[in-house]
């Protein structure tokens, strides 16, 4: 063999070892990209919820039945009702 095809058949060896080592590390990001997605879905459900919860829990009903619980008077009883 002339030294110019060693040259050429190393040259085309190392592509090919760069291009499956590219593969498979785009693999794995690729994976581990997918489980991020995962992950950001269940956080967006969460916080669907949570800001549910949060809206129920700070509704003005609520808020006045917390208060009233606590000793609150409303206007209309206390004061000027005299």
């Amino acid at each position: 063999m002339s030294r110019t095809a060693i040259r050429w058949g190393f040259i085309y060896l190392m592509t090919l070892l760069i291009l499956a080592g590219v593969g498979l590390i785009t693999q794995k990001q690729r994976a581990e990209l997918e489980s991020y997605q995962e992950r950001y879905l269940q956080l967006e459900q969460e916080q669907r919820n949570l800001l549910i919860e949060y809206e129920a829990r700070l509704s003005n009903r609520a808020v006045a039945r917390w208060a009233e619980s606590h000793g609150m008077v409303p206007m209309s009883q206390g004061r000027w009702a005299e």
